[in-house]
């Protein structure tokens, strides 16, 4: 038995290994695009091999290959492009398989569950790497809704120093720290230079982030293409506009930060006031009642 048991937590772990991997091997792909190329240029940084995480997942792809192409899971693979995953929407729903068959076996290993329970952890499983991706995408959009009004500022510095949008992409890409918006950026300028017209590349970088904040700036980019109006004057907007939607949205946290405190206050902090309030007179009451003359 006890075999069985390491087995399992080997194959447990390793699960968790090769997520915190993927995340791992894209920041170090990011890091390597910025300080181990020319300043001069900037190039598409060269495929790695795959991890073994990587590997076991290729193993399973042909199950779920067929599966992807007849469902046509676009929705699947829009979230790994938001996500920015290496990950393809076959190896995802690998991934989802491989978590739906170990997760019942750890769950009755680490918890002693009842196979009722057991068939409910079938779930747990089969969402879990759904829940992994949703919060890397909120993670990611969260960087770049954080980092978008200074790279706007940047870009408007170099509009007004003279030079043109594109080359005031590149230099804010090349000065900039690494982040999800800088590698965004850097997507959409390689569209641009191998021949994709700046709009619809503008329009790609939209679709790969769903971000109401860029979508708005991009969406003002090109009408102020369109209409041959100053981009300088386009960014001052957007930088304000993105300003104060961020303002507006932490005095809206700020505001349901005592709604989200009553639930801790009522279960955790209001019974151990009652304890040390109460708890002496009650200890007075058992000894020997209460002597008021």
């Amino acid at each position: 038995m006890m075999p069985i048991v390491y087995l399992i937590f080997a194959l447990s772990f390793s699960f968790a290994f090769g997520i915190a991997y993927d995340t791992a091997r894209m920041v170090s792909q990011r890091r390597k695009l910025f300080h181990h190329l020319p300043r001069d240029t900037i190039s598409e940084p060269k495929k790695e091999k795959k991890d073994p995480f990587t590997q076991t997942l290729d193993l399973l792809v042909p199950l779920t290959k067929n599966v992807s192409a007849k469902m046509q899971l676009k929705g699947i693979g829009h979230r790994l492009i938001m996500a920015d995953s290496a990950l393809n929407v076959p190896e995802f729903l690998a991934l989802k398989l491989l978590s739906t068959v170990f997760a019942p076996i750890v769950f009755y290993v680490l918890f002693k569950l009842k196979p009722t329970l057991l068939i409910a952890s079938l779930a747990v499983g089969f969402f879990l790497p759904d829940l992994w991706l949703r919060q890397k995408i909120a993670k990611r959009h969260r960087a770049i809704r954080r980092d978008l009004p200074n790279v706007i500022d940047l870009l408007n510095l170099c509009v007004g120093a003279g030079l043109d949008f594109m080359l005031a992409v590149n230099r804010v890409i090349k000065s900039f720290k690494p982040c999800p918006l800088i590698n965004e950026l850097t997507k959409f300028w390689h569209e641009n230079m191998v021949g994709k017209p700046r709009r619809e590349a503008l329009r790609s970088l939209a679709a790969r982030v769903n971000l109401p904040e860029l979508s708005s700036f991009v969406r003002t980019l090109i009408q102020a293409d369109r209409m041959g109006s100053p981009v300088s004057e386009a960014l001052n907007i957007q930088s304000e506009e993105i300003r104060v939607r961020r303002f507006q949205r932490g005095e809206e946290m700020a505001l349901k930060a005592p709604i989200k405190l009553l639930f801790p206050l009522l279960f955790f902090i209001l019974p151990v006031v009652l304890v040390i309030v109460g708890g002496p007179v009650l200890l007075q009451f058992l000894r020997g009642g209460f002597k008021f003359f």
